[in-house]
């Protein structure tokens, strides 16, 4: 089956792609603003980052799998690294923190967490993301909130 595109640009998109999504699952970069899912949930939390940078290498080495194979292929990963690479960490952030709600300092990519007490409501900033295994509320002195494990769910 025929699809009008040359094989040169099928090759060039898979090496691109594949590359890209090798040295991704190679080389891990700290949140940055040149390469990346690029989000404030990512920015504010490094975990969060490394979890979404590892889907989305994988995404890319299935792109790249994907035009060598079948351009629908392609085009289904391409569709799952746009959608899932937004939601997921979007889903990480409010798992971990209670909320969507973030924070940013001065500078182009300074994004901190917030974290919402479980007991008063009072939402507090924390300076990273490692401040929210001693975080207490600054209005009532409670638990700001528990630390959550992403795996297994019932282990935390």
């Amino acid at each position: 089956m025929r699809t009008g595109i040359p094989p040169a640009a099928t090759y060039c998109m898979a090496v691109v792609f594949g590359g890209l999504g090798i040295y991704m699952l190679l080389r891990r970069h700290g949140p940055n603003l040149v390469i990346g899912v690029r989000l404030p949930w990512t920015l504010a939390d490094r975990h969060i980052w490394d979890k979404s940078w590892r889907l989305g290498a994988m995404f890319l080495v299935g792109m790249g799998i994907g035009a060598l194979i079948s351009w629908t292929f392609f085009f289904i990963a391409a569709a799952h690294l746009i959608i899932l690479g937004i939601l997921y960490p979007v889903l990480l952030y409010r798992l971990k923190y209670g909320t969507l709600r973030f924070w940013k300092d001065q500078g182009w990519a300074d994004y901190r967490p917030v974290v919402r007490c479980e007991h008063c409501g009072h939402w507090q900033k924390l300076g990273d993301a490692a401040d929210l295994d001693g975080c207490t509320c600054e209005a009532c002195g409670a638990i700001c909130r528990r630390p959550r494990k992403f795996w297994p769910p019932w282990a935390g």
